[in-house]
């Protein structure tokens, strides 16, 4: 099965919300999206029942959860809770926030939160940095641990110029599926014995069960980050 792969550059249009992973592609577990907030504005404003995980590629503002308020910058990835009230203000400065929103299946299908938000658990947020990752540890940035219901968050280690994933055995096959976003460089992904040149701005749906490996065959490092399903956790891999 290939791999579904989706730039931003051929999708956002500057205002609507990109969906570079979407329901149409098949995806088990989680959907893909690429907004941008403009400065004096905010995200949609509202509350549902599902969790969100976000990563913010470019710029700073404040995240407002239940009434309260939470800076967040470029770097952050951010866990915000099922049924908590919530919008993200872009009052960081002249530029636009660019962020990734990955959200559970049931999200696209209910057609979304039709609210204005609402009143919330007060369960707050996860806000962790990728700089701060311990990286002899993993790099996960969010976890099952911190609440995360369906499916983890990776910032993987960079990937320099001539590495290969698994190059003892020519890449792995795992049951469940990658969600991927370049956030830097250009790769090359095998998978399922083709290769597939990916860059910066591209979203990946990497098929479960799919032989696939990672190459970096350009002059500059590559960075990802990769969303799991929470089961991935346990497994070794």
């Amino acid at each position: 099965m290939d791999p579904v792969i989706r730039n931003v550059r051929d999708t956002f249009d500057g205002t609507s919300a990109a969906r570079l992973i979407n329901l149409d592609d098949g995806p088990p577990t989680c959907t893909l999206t690429y907004s941008e907030i403009v400065p004096g504005k905010t995200s949609a404003h509202h509350i549902h029942e599902w969790e969100h995980e976000v990563y913010i590629i470019e710029g700073s503002g404040t995240l407002f959860c239940d009434g309260k308020e939470y800076p967040v910058k470029a770097g952050d990835a951010i866990f915000i809770p099922p049924n908590v009230d919530h919008y993200t203000l872009n009052d960081g400065g002249p530029g636009n926030i660019h962020r990734i929103e990955i959200n559970p299946l049931i999200a696209a299908q209910s057609g979304g939160a039709r609210n204005d938000g609402g009143e919330g658990t007060g369960q707050p947020p996860v806000i962790r940095n990728h700089v701060d990752l311990d990286r002899t540890k993993g790099h996960v940035l969010i976890s099952n641990a911190d609440g995360a219901p369906n499916y983890v968050m990776l910032h993987n280690d960079p990937m320099m110029p001539g590495a290969v994933s698994h190059p003892d055995t020519g890449g792995h096959t795992h049951e469940w599926e990658h969600v991927v976003y370049v956030l830097e460089g250009t790769a090359t992904l095998v998978c399922g014995g083709k290769d597939y040149t990916v860059s910066a701005g591209d979203a990946i749906l990497v098929p479960s069960n799919e032989p696939h490996q990672w190459k970096n065959e350009s002059q500059a490092p590559v960075i990802r980050v990769t969303y799991n399903p929470v089961a991935s956790e346990a497994a070794e891999h």
